[in-house]
This record gives C-alpha cells, structure tokens and sequence, in this order.
C-alpha cells in the first residue's frame, strides 16, 4: 500500500477506536469515573480534537475551532476589558444554550439563630470602596439597617457562575486544557469548583444550598450575564426561599500580581465584594439592600480575619443585582492565584455567609 494512503487510514482507525473509547466510556462508567479516565487521556495525548470530543460527549456542546487552546497572550475577547471580570455587558435577553448538567445541592437544614447579631457605625467607618460609582451613601445606616429577608423552608443560597470558565494559574495537581486565556471547560480546574468548595463548607455549617453548575459564558461569552439572568429567574420562583444569590468570579488584575492572605497556618486568596447600582441607567430597585448586605457580610470577616476581604468595588452596572435585595458579586482571587488557594479561603466565607443569614 503506498505510504501516504496507509497513514490516512491508520488515522482514521485511531480516531475511529477513540470515538468508541469515548462512547464506551460515556455508556458504561459513572460520570466520576469518566472524569478520571478523560483527564487520564488528555494529559497523555493533549489533542485539540480530543478536546472538542470530550466536550461534546460530555456536554453536547461541539466547541468552536477557534476555542481550542491558545496562546497565553490571546485576546479572545476584544470588546472586554482585560482587567475586570465583571465587565458590562449587554443584559437583553438571550435564547437558552444546551444544557446537559444542572447540579442542585439541598443539603442539612440551617440551623437556629444561636445569638443575635449587631453592629456598629465603627464597624462601617472601617470598610473602604473603589470602583465606578459616584454615589455617595451613608455606611453606617447601611450597616445597621435589619436585613428583612423572608424565612420560608427551602434553600437559602444560590451559588452561581455568570463566568463560569474562567480559570487560575496551572499547578502540581491542577493542570487543564485552556479555551482561552485563563479560562477552561474543566469544570474541575475553572471557577466552578471553588463554587463545590463554597457548597461543601455551607453544608457543613447546615446551610441549604443550590449551586448551579453550568457553563453560562460558553459559547457566547458576551451573552453570559443575560444566560445567567434567565437562570438566577428561574431558580427563584422555583425556589422562593432563596435570599440570597452568590456571583462567584475569579478576578483579572490590571497589573497582574499574586496577592495572598496567611489564615491558620494556609495561604488563601483574597475576596472582594462586587455590588452594582442602576447608575449605568438599568432598573435596579434593590442596589441599597444588595450594600447592606454586603457591608455585614464584610464587617462579620473584619472581626476575625480583616485581611481577606479588599475594598468593595461599587459599581454604576447592575450586573443582575436588581433580581434579589441579597445578591452579591464574589471576586475570590485573580489570574495570579491557584486554584488551592481559591478554593482554600470558601470555609472562611462559608462561615460569615452563614452568620449573615442569623442576622435579622
């Protein structure tokens, strides 16, 4: 057989044995099990088509050509501002993309309120903005002002993504197959496992929960906000006694560097606060309730550890705040951080997140 022709066809067997490899995998193992096997896989043959394979079979989702990995230095996404992640992008509303996993965590019961919990104007004098908003507002009144929040049976916090493939700086035991500059499919090495780590920590603390686990960024990055929205919409007339809805980002530093807190003994990557306003112009009704908010939840970490949240960054977007008076945007690290680092500081935010909600 000439050469040339017997390479093609000894390429298309492989592919063809690792398509039925895939659909073995797929029919036969538990889906933690075929993570394993397809992570395996990828770290020894590292092929773009592999990629595009997995993520089909796993998701339904045939990713584009231009999505595989790129170079580190690839813009991907040119009308988005490199150092935020929380960029302002339309909110109209955008037809559904295939869904093939939703996770829904209702865990332990909360638990009773043990004390009650107050707090002081000084509290509030110590807490610092940045960001876009020109609003001047009273902190103390903020801060002191009684939550209100409704007490029906059911879940009480929804941990969701807007931009659920960002992704850290690779390490020993956390290497992925990027999509774009810091961003990945692997639902095991982006932003939505520091979101199972959040999950994990407030059940422990007997917090009933729903995270959701879908890709609200793919394939239409600029769409991600409004996908989102119709989500957060949806799980709340599901579930009416969510009070409140937790934005999990991973943050992109104008000028990149790796910031850290030592907190017993570990290093974790700082938080920061994320709450918009309807001074960009959109309908937000609830940009007040979504501070005070997020003023305790920042003055409950100052007792004990007031190094792990930064300043607030106080927004003129909305940034899908206006759907709930509790709904708050957590940036947990930057690009410079790892995963084990983001992952390290959720039992902390865990626990403020759930003295927030015995507050009255």
């Amino acid at each position: 057989m000439h050469p040339i022709l017997y390479r093609k066809k000894t390429k298309l067997r492989f592919f063809a044995a690792l398509l039925l490899l895939a659909l073995c995998i797929r029919l036969l193992c538990t889906p933690g099990a075929r993570e394993s096997v397809w992570k395996t896989i990828t770290a020894v043959l590292r092929s773009e088509t592999l990629l595009r394979t997995v993520v089909f079979l796993e998701t339904g989702i045939l990713p584009n050509r231009n999505e595989a990995a790129l170079p580190a230095d690839a813009d991907v996404f040119p009308d988005v501002p490199a150092f935020s992640s929380c960029e302002t992008v339309g909110e109209t509303e955008a037809p559904e993309m295939p869904e093939a996993k939703v996770v829904a965590e209702a865990v332990t019961e909360t638990t009773s309120p043990v004390e009650e919990i107050s707090f002081s104007p000084e509290e509030a004098d110590a807490i610092r903005f940045r960001g876009d908003c020109s609003y001047e507002v009273d902190k103390a009144e903020l801060l002191l002002r009684p939550l209100g929040w409704q007490n029906e049976a059911g879940p009480k916090v929804l941990i969701i993504h807007s931009h659920s493939c960002e992704s850290y700086t690779q390490c020993d035991g956390h290497s992925y197959i990027p999509s774009a500059n810091y961003r990945t499919l692997d639902l095991e090495n982006n932003v939505v496992a520091v979101g199972d780590a959040l999950a994990e920590a407030l059940a422990a603390l007997g917090v009933e929960l729903i995270h959701d686990r879908t890709y609200n960024d793919y394939p239409d990055y600029n769409s991600s906000y409004a996908v989102a929205r119709k989500k957060i919409q949806d799980y709340l007339e599901q579930y009416p006694s969510i009070v409140m809805v937790l934005d999990l980002h991973r943050d992109a530093l104008e000028n990149p560097v790796r910031e850290t807190v030592e907190l017993d003994g570990q290093t974790v990557a700082p938080l920061m606060l994320v709450i918009g306003t309807d001074e960009g112009g959109l309908h937000h009704p609830h940009w007040e309730d979504n501070l005070s908010c997020g003023l305790k939840l920042q003055a409950l970490a100052n007792r004990e550890d007031p190094d792990l949240f930064k300043r607030i960054s106080f927004r003129q977007s909305r940034f899908n705040g206006d759907l709930t008076r509790g709904s708050l945007i957590v940036e947990v690290g930057s690009t410079e951080n790892t995963l084990p680092e983001a992952c390290a500081a959720m039992p902390y935010l865990a626990q403020y997140v759930e003295e927030l909600l015995r507050c009255p």
